[in-house]
Parts: C-alpha cells; structure tokens; sequence
C-alpha cells in the first residue's frame, strides 16, 4: 500500500474535468498517491471546492486550477498556454471534459458545442502540451469517452450535426 502512495509523488497530472464525477475521482486518488493536479473548470465555487478536497487527499502537492471554458477555441488555446508556462513537465494529460447537451448549440466559433468540447478540446490541449508532456520522457495521455456514442454513428460529412442532432 505504501508504494502505491508514493506511485505519482513529485508527478504533475493535468485533468479537464475534474470538478465533478470520474475526474474528480481521479484527481483525488492520484492526489492522495502524490501528484500534483493542475485542472481545468469554469466555475470559481467548483474549483475551490475541488482545489480543497485535493488539498485533503494530497497535502504536500501544489495543486491548481485554471480557468477556461473548453468549448471555445480561444479558451482552449488560452488555458493550454498558461498550463504551458507554469508546468516545464506534464507527465500524465487526461482529457475528461465531456457533455452532452440536450438540443444543438453552436459556439462563439461556429462549432457545435458537444463536438466542440468532446472532441476539438482533446486535440487542441494535447497538441499545445505536446512540449511539456516530452519533457517528462514517459507521458501519458489519456482521453476519456462515455457510453453516449452507443447507438450513434459518425457521419464524416455532418461533423457539426447541421443535418441531424
């Protein structure tokens, strides 16, 4: 158990996502095995309240929160270039962030917002931290999906879902 705890010690894992569900999950319990989590959210309440469970789980760690909302491609450039300049090393990117809304919306891009977030945010953020997770020799990126695709079928010409959502 001891080795365990010490497994991601003087680690930095960076997580969209993680104010809430399997990312929060995740960064406490890689907190409490010694990494420093560097997150993303859009809520200052949400941030600090999962800045203080990280804070709980893995004391030693300097943890911190970004802020960004990862449907834009500004924000999603933004963010990733400040994560960039603070963090030299980025040994573990998991890609969490994810929503499913309800009726189809578009952003200040012109991007439909699930395809925008689910997907584009993944590419834009490991590419912008491509340097960064090199540096740390071994990285990891993980990116994470839901069940929400059972049943569904990706049609290469309607990528925006201007057609069908």
């Amino acid at each position: 158990m001891l080795s365990s705890v010490r497994a991601m010690q003087g680690k930095t894992v960076v997580i969209t996502g993680a104010t809430s569900g399997l990312g929060l999950i995740a960064a406490k319990n890689l907190a409490a095995m010694g990494a420093k989590i560097i997150f993303t959210a859009r809520d200052h309440q949400r941030a600090q309240d999962t800045l203080n469970a990280l804070r709980q789980a893995g004391p030693i760690a300097d943890h911190r929160a970004y802020f960004a909302d990862l449907s834009l491609l500004a924000d999603m450039k933004r963010v990733a270039g400040e994560i960039a300049a603070a963090e030299p090393r980025i040994d573990v990117l998991l890609n969490n962030a994810g929503a499913m809304f309800r009726d189809r919306q578009l952003t200040a891009d012109g991007l439909e917002k699930t395809f925008a977030l689910n997907h584009l945010s993944y590419f834009v953020l490991t590419l912008l931290l491509r340097d960064n997770l090199a540096a740390a020799g071994a990285a990891r990126v993980i990116n994470v999906s839901s069940h929400a695709h059972k049943g569904m079928s990706l049609n290469i010409a309607d990528l925006q879902s201007e057609r069908s959502y």
